[in-house]
């Protein structure tokens, strides 16, 4: 009897013990990671003033997941952050998109911060979307943490091929990584509205156009008790941006 005791008790120990490692684990990384901000930021300026907006894109990226990252876990990390640091940090990645030729994905980054002068004012420096009758492309939605979901749509005899790719950022998921989940549907090239269903899992996704956003999905998902077969609160409600037309 004297033996399980300690034995059990041997096993709390070890299980503490994991616990304690894991946590230690992500404070470690996250204060690592952190500390980097600042370099990305600086990194990312000196690459765009070179002209070299695809390495700039690279650190400006990081710049912005790690910031909204650390301000969201900011109890456990001694760098601290703003809200007007995640505004400059979103606006410095729209920047060098613009730079890249790529004016939809740079729309939809100024499009996260609607009370961001700057991010407001570089908006409306963009060309307008144009509204296009092909629906293939690259749509998303932002999910955080410098992530989106995708939704890929694709020309294949005579309909279109959807393919849904969606993320639950949670509070430690640049670390831990995200919940995710996915579907695939299709939809004849005539039509502008096509619905996914999987057992009580019902998705509706209609293709919209208009001046403001140009092409883009409204998607509705019912509230089903599948969860649609997707990662713990992975949801594809939403509106989603078209940031790249089809190949």
């Amino acid at each position: 009897m004297i033996k399980s005791i300690i034995s059990g008790c041997a096993v709390l120990t070890l299980s503490a013990l994991s616990v304690t490692h894991a946590e230690f684990s992500f404070a470690q990384e996250l204060q690592q990671s952190c500390n980097k901000v600042k370099q990305y930021a600086s990194l990312g300026k000196k690459n765009y003033d070179q002209k070299q907006y695809k390495k700039a894109l690279e650190n400006f990226q990081n710049q912005a997941s790690w910031t909204a990252f650390c301000k969201a876990n900011a109890d456990e990390t001694t760098v601290k952050f703003t809200d007007r640091d995640v505004e400059v940090a979103n606006n410095n990645v729209g920047l060098a998109y613009a730079k890249l030729g790529q004016p939809l994905w740079a729309r939809s980054w100024f499009m996260l911060d609607d009370k961001s002068k700057s991010s407001q004012f570089n908006l409306k420096q963009l060309p307008a979307p144009k509204a296009s009758n092909d629906l293939s492309g690259e749509y998303v939605r932002y999910s955080g943490f410098g992530e989106w979901d995708h939704i890929t749509v694709s020309r294949e005899k005579g309909q279109y091929a959807i393919s849904y790719a969606g993320l639950y950022m949670g509070l430690r998921s640049l670390i831990y990584g995200p919940n995710m989940g996915e579907f695939g549907t299709t939809m004849p090239s005539n039509k502008k509205q096509t619905v996914y269903k999987n057992e009580d899992c019902r998705i509706q996704l209609d293709f919209k156009t208009n001046a403001k956003l140009g092409n883009y999905i409204q998607v509705k998902q019912n509230e089903g008790n599948s969860g649609c077969g997707f990662g713990h609160n992975v949801y594809a409600d939403g509106t989603y941006l078209k940031v790249e037309s089809g190949k």
